[in-house]
């Protein structure tokens, strides 16, 4: 081993405190774009073999009824290269012990599960028959929520009329990674199930022999898509189709792909922040060491030694330091990703995982911090470079003191000796005072930008489900009716109001922009429901026109008083010009909405009741849903308090789960930056200490010139990370909205309080361990020591 090498290893060694905090924030950088990076690498893979082996469709396209003709006059367009028709009929479920409303959508299969597209995955059983009724396979979601096996029976409603079900099978579907029932804000499933049934079966079941009201299609290599979909819905439009939709806007594979694109948002986020701080932890420490060991380089020069045998002797000690944040944070890194890709499968409905981090991952994040390290690096290398022997073997020129506007300063704020020493001391070096106020400002900033997530998620609950929606149950129905049905339901024991509720789906035009999306029946004078927008205050409907959300009027490129073509999907496919009276900033969605009367003139039907919303009394909650679920017009019910308690749930289960990590990560630019502070101050005081010590000062006095100045730099820090904090969290928020959804920003004081505190302990912590040093000064040895 070279002589330089052997010095480089008793270096670490010798700074193996310091090494080990700067290597914990280069290590999380890495854990974290190990983590973001593998796991959607790994959901990616997973995702694509599943489409590709159990062949999902490119294409899908929903109708109120066609006959299985269709299905070759599908396949005959120019570029589809396989058509599959089916019939999706929802059932309301009868579980024992259970009257909260459970739904299912039945899907009919070939026999014994067979398919063309979007095939079944056998876990467990077997595929129902073609002609056996009341056979089913179940997925595993909902069989693992209810408990349920093979050779248990459910009780179904199906198309009205009461069937006895027989799982026969458990299985899943590339159609339903994500599965949500129908006016739902999140999938739950123990409510909700998707079942598979043979295809006699269900044509009996559901009064569809021969017909079909679904497609699914797979098209050509080079075929265009929105070419294709013009053509499916040209020739089903007749048949009520509402409109073909490709991969990117089906349900399931939306939502997946928005969590993927959150996972890759993360990686451009939370690392470069520890990267940039580790950049001035290795710029502050290899420039302190640098400084002292001004005679070793005159030495090692004086030798023979190269400049660039020097400055890469010096490079590789922040590289050195760089490769142990690398291999701790790879291994976490690892693990982390390992845990969260097995959350994600279970959440998304995978049959298998490939999890599997790409070598380049690793690589990737290795130069990154390297480079961070080698740029953190180039000013003290630059500086040893420099410097020539015979300036390097003679000593620094002491500091030149005197009386300047810290002093003066000071003295009418009446700091006593201690203090004047402390803010004399951050006045000298001011560039690294800053940086050390800088580095915990930023941590606050990340942990307070992660908790801001858990204030939105909860402000946003609180707006759809306390202000925009106030009914207690919400009643979907088989098919549109006529205004007789809200009678009925007013007639029931507990109900206390009925309101109408109705979403039509259209697709609108501006220009050359299309877009597919339901129109919202709804009148300013309902009470049940209402518009609510980003800041929490309720927006009355226009008396004529529509009102479109934001997101929706910027796909459309459309601001208020513009005008959009809309072409009711389904029905009479009538189409018609309306003017777009004003946009709402609402969080969930991309919606549009107008008055019922607005929407009554586009229908041209007699059924303005899609669904129902109630008010009732709780006390007789058990009963209605009773008479509710008895009723064969009703397709499904849903309540309010049970979904925003599954809402609550999920925010807990997985955002509460990562902010462990967060914390610790946070944690970790704290310790790294505090402790080198710390380290450095107590090395070029330690003399001026003992100084102290031998002057009559106690071991408590002498230890606050150490850790009041960390403390002040600590509480300069504060408001700054709240600051950083604060644009850190918009600009998260703006990098992880989606059209599903956008958070709010709605900081709650606490969490300013709890992420200060965690900073503040992690700070204070760090900061005690180097104070225990001062109470141990070896006040002759350090005398003794030659500045």
């Amino acid at each position: 081993m070279r002589s330089l090498d052997i010095k480089l290893m008793r270096d670490l060694w010798r700074m193996r405190g310091q090494a080990l905090a700067i290597g914990l924030v280069i290590g999380a950088a890495m854990a974290t774009f190990v983590m973001a990076m593998g796991v959607h690498h790994s959901l990616t893979q997973t995702r694509d073999a599943y489409y590709d082996r159990y062949r999902y469709a490119d294409i899908f396209v929903n109708m109120t009824r066609a006959p299985r003709s269709v299905v070759e006059r599908i396949a005959a367009i120019g570029g589809v290269a396989r058509a599959e028709g089916r019939i999706e009929q929802f059932a309301t479920l009868e579980l024992p012990g259970r009257i909260s409303p459970i739904r299912a959508k039945i899907n009919s299969i070939g026999d014994g599960g067979a398919s063309s597209l979007n095939r079944l995955v056998l876990i467990r059983g077997r595929g129902p028959d073609i002609q056996a009724a009341g056979e089913v396979v179940i997925d595993k979601a909902f069989a693992d929520a209810n408990s349920l096996t093979v050779g248990d029976r459910i009780g179904a409603i199906i198309y009205g009329s009461r069937s006895n079900l027989e799982v026969v099978g458990i299985g899943l579907a590339p159609d339903y990674i994500w599965s949500i029932a129908p006016g739902e804000l999140v999938p739950d499933a123990s409510r909700y199930g998707i079942f598979w049934m043979g295809e006699k079966a269900l044509e009996a079941a559901s009064n569809r022999t021969g017909a079909i009201n679904a497609l699914s299609l797979t098209l050509e290599h080079g075929a265009s898509e929105a070419e294709v979909i013009r053509s499916v819905d040209a020739v089903v439009g007749q048949f009520g189709g509402t409109g073909a939709v490709g991969r990117e806007d089906h349900l399931s594979n939306a939502f997946l792909t928005s969590e993927l694109d959150q996972l890759e948002a993360m990686t451009r986020v939370i690392p470069p922040i520890f990267l940039l701080v580790s950049t001035f932890l290795v710029y502050v420490v290899l420039g302190r060491t640098i400084r002292t060991e001004r005679e070793e380089i005159g030495l090692m020069k004086a030798f023979g030694y190269t400049n660039w045998a020097v400055g890469w002797h010096y490079l590789k000690f922040a590289f050195a330091i760089a490769l142990i944040g690398i291999v701790m944070g790879s291994l976490a890194g690892w693990w982390m990703g390992r845990s969260m890709t097995g959350q994600y499968a279970e959440y998304y409905r995978f049959p298998f995982l490939i999890f599997q981090i790409s070598p380049a991952v690793f690589a990737g994040g290795s130069l990154l911090s390297l480079a961070s390290a080698g740029i953190g690096a180039l000013g003290g290398v630059r500086s040893a470079v420099r410097l020539t022997p015979a300036t390097a073997m003679s000593p620094p020129p002491p500091p030149v003191y005197h009386a300047g506007l810290v002093e003066r300063l000071g003295d009418r704020a009446g700091l006593t000796a201690v203090g004047n020493m402390i803010v004399r001391h951050i006045a000298r070096w001011p560039g690294r005072s800053a940086i050390t106020s800088s580095g915990v400002a930023m941590s606050l900033g990340l942990l307070f930008a992660v908790i801001q997530f858990i204030d939105g998620s909860r402000a946003m609950l609180d707006n759809y489900f306390f202000r925009a929606q106030r009914q207690d149950i919400s009643v979907t129905f088989i098919e549109p009716r006529n205004e007789k049905v809200l009678y009925d339901l007013a007639a029931l024991p507990g109900v206390i109001r009925v309101e109408p509720a109705r979403a039509v789906a259209v697709r609108m035009r501006h220009g050359a922009v299309a877009e597919r999306v339901a129109i919202e029946a709804a009148n300013n004078d309902d009470l049940l429901t209402a518009r609510v927008d980003s800041d929490g205050f309720e927006v009355d409907l226009p008396a004529a026109g529509l009102m479109l959300s934001r997101p929706l009027a910027a796909k459309l490129r459309v601001s208020a008083g513009d005008n959009v073509e809309v072409e009711l999907l389904g029905g009479r496919q009538t189409q018609t010009v309306m003017t777009v009276a004003s946009i709402i900033d609402e969080l969930i969605g991309t919606r549009a909405y107008a008055q019922e009367s607005a929407l009554s003139r586009l229908t041209r039907d007699g059924a303005p009741v899609g669904s129902a919303n109630l008010l009732i009394d709780p006390l007789q909650r058990d009963e209605i849903i009773t008479r509710l679920g008895e009723m064969p017009i009703v397709l499904g019910l849903t309540e309010r308090d049970a979904a925003m308690e599954l809402f609550e749930q999920i925010i807990e289960e997985n955002i509460m789960s990562m902010m462990g990590f967060y914390i610790a990560f946070a944690s970790a630019i704290a310790v790294g930056v505090v402790y080198n502070s710390a380290r450095i101050l107590f090395s070029e005081r330690a003399h001026e200490l003992a100084t102290l010590r031998v002057l009559g000062y106690q071991r408590r006095e002498v230890a606050i010139v150490l850790l009041g100045e960390l403390a002040l730099l600590v509480a300069i820090a504060v408001p700054l990370g709240c600051i950083a904090g604060y644009w850190l969290a918009q600009l998260m928020i703006s990098m992880f909205s989606s059209d599903l959804f956008r958070l709010p920003f709605a900081p709650d004081r606490s969490s300013y309080g709890f992420a200060i505190l965690v900073i503040l302990a992690a700070a204070a912590a760090t900061a005690m361990i180097v104070a225990r040093r001062v109470t141990r000064l070896d006040m002759v040895r350090v005398l003794k020591a030659r500045d």
